[in-house]
């Protein structure tokens, strides 16, 4: 049978398109091959958060020989830290920052690693954390939200700094106007201390003080530094009353697709930028406290004795009424 000219190049076409679908089924070249990852914090860039994560991103791309490319973006871009996590959780994000006071939302037992005086030390810390407890929640949380943490950063012992005075005991907090995170752990803890604990956005501590909005705020000695609160406050006071986590977590369905090679490349790369991060900790902590007095803070030792005892009826009150209570017992004998 004769074709005519139409029927050529209707069949012409034809055969381009088919060849354009084929090319497009085929499996990517080495070229497309890479996996992306995008990671997301609401921290600075000169926080140790994004030094670990820098570290991440690069170890990362190292193991994975390169398949492996991670995309950091820093100091809210993507966000609060909440919204982060809830991008991790629906699959909107492939990585972000997290602590356990967020994971508290999907698994109230973590809301117990952010107790005031929970922690003998940091080795305590790191003993609970790392070990059979902290294992268990993350399981628990990948189970309720498909959100899987990675490591564990040590965000620090958070202080108390005044706009004016200082902290010396459990009684100096009667009625002050405090800053805290919008955390029930954060308002349970200074209300039990008599305080007036007040939710404000973290860029907005720095003219709440300045104008008498709070009284005092508390953080890290990283945050009263690279948040310049020394500007506003006349004191820190190192009541320690919190040791903070942090961790890199992960959507667990993109985890669970990632080749096994993939996979292991994460997971070390996480691993090991977070022993990194904890092994620098101390020395870090104690350059914050030294430019923070060159700047002409006053830094006064706090005895932790009498706020462990004004505060052990809150870490059993807030146990009771999650039920975990056996819990906070197994933590105490780690």
């Amino acid at each position: 049978m004769k074709m005519n000219n139409t029927s050529r190049l209707l069949i012409s076409k034809l055969t381009t398109v088919g060849a354009a679908g084929l090319l497009f089924m085929m499996p990517f070249g080495t070229a497309y091959a890479e996996t992306k990852i995008r990671f997301a914090h609401h921290i600075s860039t000169d926080s140790e958060q994004h030094l670990a994560a820098e570290r991440f991103r690069d170890l990362a791309a190292e193991y994975s020989d390169g398949e492996v490319q991670v995309e950091i973006f820093p100091a809210g871009q993507m966000g609060g830290q909440r919204e982060i996590i809830e991008s991790v959780e629906l699959g909107v994000l492939e990585m972000g920052y997290g602590e356990s006071g967020l994971y508290a939302n999907y698994v109230p037992e973590f809301g117990l690693l952010t107790l005031p005086y929970l922690y003998r030390d940091v080795d305590h810390w790191e003993n609970v954390v790392a070990g059979e407890i902290g294992g268990q929640l993350i399981e628990q949380l990948v189970t309720t939200s498909g959100i899987r943490p990675l490591n564990w950063i040590l965000a620090g012992y958070r202080d108390t700094y005044l706009a004016e005075g200082q902290i010396d005991g459990p009684d100096d907090f009667n009625n002050l106007k405090i800053r805290v995170p919008e955390s029930p752990v954060f308002v349970g803890t200074f209300s039990a201390l008599e305080a007036q604990p007040t939710p404000v956005p973290m860029p907005e501590v720095y003219t709440a003080l300045q104008a008498g909005v709070v009284d005092a705020m508390e953080g890290t000695p990283e945050v009263g530094y690279t948040f310049r609160i020394f500007e506003v406050a006349e004191s820190l006071s190192k009541t320690r009353h919190i040791l903070f986590d942090g961790s890199f977590a992960i959507n667990e369905s993109f985890y669970n697709n990632l080749s096994d090679s993939d996979r292991e490349a994460v997971n070390r790369a996480a691993r090991e930028a977070a022993e990194m991060q904890r092994s620098e900790w101390f020395e870090r902590e104690q350059s914050w406290f030294s430019q923070l007095e060159e700047e002409g803070i006053a830094i006064n030792e706090v005895d932790p004795v009498p706020f462990q005892e004004a505060l052990a009826g809150f870490r059993e009150e807030f146990a009771a009424n999650i039920g975990a209570v056996e819990l906070l017992e197994s933590i105490g004998q780690q």
